[in-house]
């Protein structure tokens, strides 16, 4: 036993694994001296393993830059089939030992350093590198895109979705560099302006990103993005970059900041590749909540950006909350794509204009008893 601390066994994937024993609260955790397993992200760690296996080449670099119990690198080691050379870095004592324990138990072979991440990204190059740390993933951007090269995929989470999500602008303008305001679509808001942030700290690269997946779920926000290391993808990048202004549930998109409250600069483009969502699909190993999360991805990536939320439609026009379900078969039998969205089991997503979207609510509204 290499660790001095108790433990206890999990399993999630085809891991066996030990985390330490202490009390788990929902939510995005709290800072110890102990690493840290949070069971809730399961969901983004079964997304992972199934982005890798789909877009990293056999023997692809990979690394696992705040690896806490290993228990990605791990996963990735035994479900991509992809032969990988892993690489977990966390720099927390306590958990190297721990990291070496869970791979020896599983059977897994890599590096385990102990280092700070902007280190380790200054000193060498990986096809693929995870940032999954507490709070904000600001710290460890820049150094992430310095590293990159054409194709690398990188992979970033953030769990300050309150700043993001309008509940603390300030921190957001100042971390991010962006507006953030207090909507109906407030996960959706938040995530694409992470993924703006993203996509300006590449440029000063002379890099441009394209989103693979990107997704909000719970208390955090998940985002992988494949680099293109040419400056004229990092124009065609912040190209799609803009505004948007709500009133009540009616929202408009800018390419420049308009009058009256607004957020951004955020991403307008797609959340997702449609070729990764041709290529991924749910396996043996994949949790119902993920697989459920990946379906709602692929119904709503064709589709504009941002949705109409239930109770603030309802609030809007000053009448009651529609049935969901009606309300989407009602838009597409007036001939628009319409479907559920990722971000809310209460939201909807459609390319039908305002008027479209009012007249069919309003309709639904007073044929419903």
């Amino acid at each position: 036993m290499t660790v001095d601390f108790p433990t206890r066994e999990v399993r999630e994937g085809r891991a066996s694994l030990l985390v330490p024993d202490v009390p788990y609260d929902r939510g995005p955790g709290r800072r110890t001296l102990l690493p840290f397993y949070n069971p809730t992200m399961a969901v983004a760690r079964d997304l992972t393993i199934l982005v890798m296996a789909a877009a990293l080449p056999k023997g692809a670099a990979v690394l696992d830059g705040l690896a806490a119990t290993g228990v990605l690198g791990i996963r990735a080691a035994l479900e991509t089939g992809r032969e990988l050379a892993m690489t977990w870095n966390d720099k927390l004592p306590a958990a190297h030992g721990l990291i070496v324990e869970n791979a020896q138990r599983n059977g897994v072979a890599g590096e385990v350093l102990q280092d700070d991440l902007r280190l380790v990204l200054s000193r060498r190059y990986f096809h693929f590198v995870d940032v999954d740390p507490f709070g904000t993933a600001v710290p460890f951007v820049d150094a992430a895109f310095q590293q990159s090269g054409r194709g690398s995929v990188l992979a970033f989470t953030a769990t300050d979705t309150a700043p993001l999500a309008g509940t603390y602008p300030r921190t957001c303008w100042r971390r991010y560099g962006a507006r953030s305001l207090r909507t109906p679509c407030g996960a959706e808001t938040a995530l694409r302006i992470f993924l703006g942030y993203l996509v300006r700290v590449a440029a000063s690269h002379d890099r441009g990103v394209r989103p693979l997946l990107a997704f909000a779920a719970e208390h955090f926000l998940k985002a992988w993005i494949v680099v293109d290391a040419r400056a004229s993808v990092a124009d065609a990048a912040l190209a799609q970059l803009g505004y948007v202004r709500f009133e009540g549930a009616r929202f408009d998109a800018w390419p420049s900041p308009p009058e009256g409250p607004y957020a951004g600069p955020l991403w307008l483009g797609p959340l997702a590749d449609p070729a990764i969502l041709t290529a991924i699909a749910p396996q043996p190993d994949t949790s119902h909540a993920a697989a459920r999360l990946l379906e709602r991805i692929r119904e709503g990536a064709a589709l504009p950006p941002f949705f109409y939320e239930n109770h603030a439609m309802a609030q809007t026009l000053g009448v009651d909350p529609v049935p969901i379900s009606a309300w989407i078969e009602a838009l597409r039998a007036a001939g628009f794509r319409a479907t559920r969205t990722q971000f809310t089991a209460n939201g909807v997503r459609t390319e039908a204009p305002w008027p479209e979207v009012v007249r069919t609510y309003r309709d639904l509204q007073q044929r419903t008893p």
